[in-house]
């Protein structure tokens, strides 16, 4: 088997693939590796992936005892007697593949509620799709080739310390109702407390959500394990293929998945027992600290340099604890303490200060 060519650009490109079909149908083991290794390979068409994805379960459903045939038959039936007022689904596809998409929505409703099978989840799946464009230009993925880990400040000020060799996508506005962010590698999060827009972070085999925490997800395609490590707060993980085994993170804890055997293990760990390098194993928590070398720390854990004139902070401390806020957050929390204000130009920190007494 080889690779799709790069210019599958619609979600017709998907569902005309013979391989794709079979892969979303039997779901093989010998496929999920292919079809991850594509991902990685083209992150910039996940959306289109998942959206064929979504089409397909729609169309096929999760009957045993339905056949192709069978919803063939009702769903165009169902497309002949439709009309654009009565059309409960807007159709999102252009061609064929969109007029069956929004008819076996219906169709499958229909076999749902004739047989009581359990086939609303799909739709619930179908739906969140429609609400994002084929193309969605509001998305930035940034890779991190420096060779060095790099601060990621996102629009909500949340931060993400991204490993090297590791990318990372997300919305550039922050306009939507959920915070989503797509990581291939690993990346320590310091999320921004909002109970009403939950944060989430998708990997290719697990999904975590949060409400503001910190925490360190390590998902790279060459490793069979995944991992994931709560220094402050709670998290949530799922299995993307077993959405029905959440795990519940507190502090201290961690997550460990292996992709081959499917098998998690939550444990706790000590971060005094662990390499003190790490940034999800540093305390930040100072008492009648100089503030240089509060700066001084933020700048080795985080890789951002941070200017100021030092002559003027000579006298400056700083007393609090700053463990489980952004980076962005630690900042400004600092300036408030000292009477400063800061801002952020061509990824470094400029601290703007008239000292202290």
């Amino acid at each position: 088997m080889t690779l799709p060519p790069d210019h599958f650009s619609s979600v017709d490109d998907f569902l005309e693939n013979d391989a794709f079909r079979t892969w979303v149908r039997e779901r093989r083991p010998e496929d999920q590796l292919y079809w991850q290794q594509w991902l990685a390979q083209y992150p910039e068409k996940r959306d289109l992936y998942e959206q064929a994805v979504a089409t397909l379960l729609v169309l096929q459903g999760k009957q045993a005892a339905i056949s192709d045939q069978f919803v063939k038959e009702h769903t165009e039936k169902i497309l002949d007697q439709l009309t654009p007022a009565t059309t409960p689904i807007k159709p999102l596809f252009s061609g064929h593949w969109g007029r069956w998409a929004a008819a076996a929505a219906v169709v499958a409703l229909i076999i749902w509620w004739q047989i009581g099978s359990p086939i609303p989840e799909q739709i619930a799946v179908f739906n969140k799709q429609v609400e994002q464009p084929v193309q969605d230009a509001g998305w930035k993925i940034v890779k991190n080739v420096t060779g060095q880990p790099l601060v990621i400040l996102l629009p909500d000020n949340s931060s993400v310390l991204l490993s090297t060799g590791s990318q990372l996508r997300f919305h550039k506005q922050n306009t939507h109702t959920l915070r989503e962010v797509y990581l291939q590698g690993e990346g320590f999060f310091e999320v921004t407390k909002n109970p009403a827009r939950p944060f989430i972070v998708y990997t290719t085999n697990l999904t975590t959500k949060v409400l503001g925490t910190s925490f360190q997800v390590r998902s790279f395609d060459k490793e069979t394990a995944v991992y994931v490590k709560v220094k402050t707060g709670k998290v949530s993980v799922t299995p993307i293929d077993s959405p029905d085994k959440t795990v519940l993170l507190t502090r201290n804890e961690q997550l460990s998945f292996e992709t081959k055997t499917d098998k998690v293990v939550k444990q706790d760990f000590s971060p005094s027992k662990e390499i003190s390098s790490t940034i999800v194993n540093q305390q930040f928590s100072f008492e009648f600290t100089p503030v240089s070398d509060v700066f001084a720390q933020l700048e080795s854990s985080y890789n951002m340099p941070i200017q100021y004139d030092r002559h003027l902070l000579t006298k400056c401390t700083f007393t609090g604890q700053l463990n489980d806020v952004p980076f962005l957050e630690k900042i400004r929390l600092i300036c408030l303490t000292i009477e400063s204000t800061f801002d952020v130009v061509d990824n470094q920190v400029i601290i703007h200060s008239r000292g202290c007494n």
